[in-house]
């Protein structure tokens, strides 16, 4: 699960997944079925999933609906579901094009129906299915605040753990000096207390090339 912006980028969940009052109009209980975040940072969008690009365009005939996501990219994605990245600035995907999850796609924008920059986010069974709760892909929930993007999770706010216990400083130092452990560009360690596997192995691997003197 991921957000959809580049690693260590802070992010808000400004608008959530179900019903709310209309930015522009002020009406309430109108629908709105996906999530608005914003970037305080790194304006880049990337695919949450890979798949493929249905859609990248800009719509401008008002009587489509979609002309008020303005700058938009579509992508079907491997999970079976439609994804839409709207409001977008850039564009740097085109339709029938492969895009892996991670890949930039765009900026963050405010083409179209918007207020101010942001990325609306919305995901269905199919393109003009049912959608579907993003908080079930994204790993976060369906609440406003503030969320730090990384490779494989998503970890709410930040973590108070960066300073080691004076007892384990030494072998912090060690780990840290031979690549063994890193920081993530917001000022903790990894180890944390969840790993991949992809990270396991190279832990593992890096320990055994060092005990090998390579």
């Amino acid at each position: 699960m991921r957000l959809p912006y580049n690693p260590g980028t802070p992010v808000r969940l400004v608008s959530t997944y179900g019903r709310r009052e209309d930015p522009i109009t002020h009406e309430k209980g109108v629908p709105h079925w996906a999530f608005d975040l914003v970037s305080d940072g790194d304006k880049t969008i990337c695919a949450v999933v890979g798949g493929t690009v249905l859609q990248s365009r800009m719509v401008t005939d008002m009587t489509n609906p979609t002309s008020e996501w303005g700058n938009y990219i579509s992508i079907f994605g491997n999970d079976g579901r439609v994804h839409f990245f709207c409001h977008l600035s850039e564009r740097w995907v085109s339709a029938g094009e492969y895009v892996a999850a991670g890949q930039a796609i765009g900026m963050e924008g405010s083409t179209g129906r918007s207020t101010g920059s942001h990325l609306h986010y919305e995901v269905r069974v199919s393109v003009t299915g049912a959608t579907v709760n993003p908080e079930e892909i994204l790993g976060i929930p369906n609440e406003e605040g503030g969320y730090i993007v990384n490779i494989e999770e998503v970890k709410i706010g930040k973590r108070t753990d960066s300073e080691p216990q004076e007892w384990a400083k030494e072998a912090v130092e060690w780990a840290v000096t031979n690549g063994i452990i890193y920081g993530d560009g917001d000022g903790n360690l990894m180890l944390r207390e969840t790993c991949t596997r992809e990270q396991v192995l190279v832990f593992i691997y890096r320990m055994f090339r060092l005990m090998q003197g390579g």
